[in-house]
């Protein structure tokens, strides 16, 4: 190695040792939170939600297309007689791509429960890449990173699997991408506008609602700069618009098909995914409040999100008031700000009760798309920009007895020029004091976060039951097909996730008539369960406990017309569930005896039945 090359490679590992750092002590933390999964990694899965199950089986469909050559964006894997369209639904393809070596070695339970111990961890490390070019203290962009990647928002959503919303790792790299070409500027235009066009199709294909809500927020960011520095935004501009450029090549020519997919192809939704959206809300004292519920609007993932906590809000009016000039953190305050008000919701909440004021985020559920997104999601954003603003603060307090530039020029300085200075002077010793005492203010901003999440998360095993422990014989003479079609009881969402679970550890070797994903329904508008006939009114019937027996002889005759329909070959009623027996049953007043039985489940043969 030349003396030159040993110069590089010592300033990258110098460079690089902060991030490392930073992402060992993440993981340390995430560690904590996940402590149950240690035991049972592999195996065990959060609890709580039927999309746990949802998300294995998405992890599990991509490897398995790609093995097989399927399309990777439609599935008749569930809901065998229609199918589904994956994009349409929280997919998340990209971590099925990086994490397919995991599921085809270890299996998805194993990717899902990988996936999740990384999602807060590669998070906040985002956080802490984006504070790191405003803030020269690594501890303060740290807090900036904890901010976002432990923030309530993230861990909210967290405990029950959802990986769509919590790996947020993409969001801060692509406002750095846009930092470099419009904020800071770059000689290498063209290699910064790839990465960010990269980075956006990345995020497509993890969630296309954090996507549209990380374009809104750096929309957000772009006016409250170009309103406080016009003329340096147009300069920014006309040298950014190479990168620009390339980065829309890039995402035009990568989701030009994927976004027909989603607004046009096989089976997609149209209209918002959740009709009920627009009733989806916070409320003020949600903020301050960590488990401020609406009365009558339920926390769209089980938890309050949008808390921020009065200590942090207290050092991020004092840091505002006391650092004002500060032009860094002026954007980033004004920017949470504006996107806290479009976490809010369609209209105003006040404690418990609505006050009917028209709040600006109403507006998107008049545009196209954009009316799938949950406003509450905007928390995400919140957290980001609070934790920049934080970083800035801390990192200000801990060099409060260096020279700065004068009042003047503090106030006309750039969000550019703002950092530059701080770099600058990022060479001098901290004063331990001073030092201590930023710390002291983060930790008091952040601490009362751990009230939030309930740590370390529960967990469960998802043990198949025998039924499904053995392959289901399959008929490709009679049917045509590599895998027989079952249908399950219980058909409830956790249910029917639990069977896409095992569905998923056992490599698709049977396909599901229904399903726990978004289909279109009446007119195309989206749905979450299959349509209303003989076979489900009986199993809903079931699980209600109001199955009247025997059934009449035309619910017998509709019975079976649905089945052949449906070309079910196996139907499953697995014991313990409410009204098994019952159903069992029917089933046995239309199909005879059942063929097989496995720990207590009745397994019927469809082609083997009689009539």
């Amino acid at each position: 190695m030349s003396p030159g090359d040993a110069v590089v490679s010592s300033k990258l590992v110098t460079r690089a040792r902060p991030y490392l750092f930073a992402l060992g002590v993440y993981l340390v933390i995430a560690l904590a939170a996940w402590w149950h999964l240690l035991s049972g990694f592999g195996a065990a899965l959060p609890t709580g939600s039927a999309d746990t199950g949802q998300e294995v089986w998405f992890l599990a469909w991509l490897p398995h297309a790609l093995g097989t050559g399927s399309n990777p964006f439609f599935s008749r894997a569930i809901f065998s007689s229609s199918g589904v369209d994956l994009l349409d639904n929280t997919s998340m393809d990209l971590l099925g791509l990086l994490l397919a070596p995991v599921t085809v070695t270890a299996g998805p339970i194993a990717s899902l429960d990988l996936a999740v111990v990384l999602a807060p961890a590669l998070s906040a490390l985002g956080a802490f890449a984006l504070c790191r070019r405003y803030v020269a203290w690594s501890p303060a962009a740290f807090a900036g990173g904890l901010c976002y990647g432990f923030g309530p928002f993230l861990t909210g959503d967290l405990r029950y699997g959802h990986l769509d919303l919590t790996w947020l790792v993409l969001p801060p790299l692509i406002l750095c991408c846009l930092d470099a070409l419009l904020v800071r500027g770059t000689d290498r235009t063209l290699f910064v506008g790839g990465a960010l066009g990269v980075l956006v199709v990345a995020q497509f294909f993890v969630s296309t609602e954090l996507l549209a809500l990380s374009a809104l927020t750096a929309a957000v960011a772009a006016i409250v700069v170009s309103l406080g520095w016009p003329r340096a935004a147009l300069a920014s501009l006309a040298a950014a618009w190479r990168g620009l450029a390339v980065a829309a090549g890039i995402v035009v020519l990568a989701l030009a098909y994927p976004f027909w997919v989603v607004v046009a192809g096989p089976h997609h939704v149209v209209g918002a995914v959740w009709p009920h959206i627009g009733g989806i809300a916070t409320s003020l004292a949600a903020t301050v409040e960590p488990h401020a519920e609406l009365a009558s609007v339920a926390f769209v993932s089980g938890s309050n999100g949008s808390y921020l906590g009065v200590a942090l809000l207290a050092v991020l009016l004092f840091g505002g008031v006391v650092l004002w000039r500060s032009a860094v953190l002026r954007v980033a305050l004004a920017t949470a700000l504006v996107v806290y008000v479009g976490s809010l919701g369609y209209e105003l909440h006040v404690g418990n009760r609505a006050v009917h004021v028209p709040l600006p985020a109403a507006v998107l559920g008049h545009i196209p798309l954009l009316d799938s997104i949950v406003p509450e999601r905007f928390a995400a954003m919140v957290d980001l920009f609070c934790g920049l603003a934080l970083a800035v603060i801390v990192d200000r307090l801990r060099a409060w007895d260096r020279p700065h530039a004068s009042a003047a020029s503090h106030a006309s300085a750039t969000p550019n020029e703002s950092c530059d200075e701080t770099s600058a002077v990022a060479w001098r010793p901290a004063r331990p004091l001073l030092a201590g005492l930023a710390l002291s203010v983060a930790a008091f901003a952040l601490v009362p976060f751990v009230t939030a999440p309930m740590w370390p998360y529960a967990v469960a095993a998802s043990p198949r039951p025998a039924a499904f422990a053995r392959p289901f014989p399959a008929d490709p003479g009679a049917h045509g097909r590599r895998a027989p079609v079952v249908v399950a009881y219980p058909d409830t969402s956790s249910w029917v996730s639990k069977e896409m679970t095992w569905q998923a550890e056992d490599g698709f070797s049977f396909t599901l008539a229904d399903g726990y994903a978004i289909v279109p329904g009446p007119g195309g508008r989206a749905v979450e369960s299959p349509h209303t006939d003989a076979l489900w009114l009986v199993f809903a019937a079931g699980i209600v406990q109001r199955l009247h027996l025997p059934l009449a002889t035309t619910t017998r005759v509709a019975l079976v017309g649905d089945l052949h329909a449906l070309e079910v070959d196996d139907v499953v009623v697995l014991p313990g569930a409410p009204g098994s027996k019952a159903v069992r049953r029917a089933l046995g007043e239309v199909l005879g005896p059942p063929r097989r039985m496995h720990g207590g489940a009745a397994v019927w043969n469809v082609r083997a039945a009689p009539g």
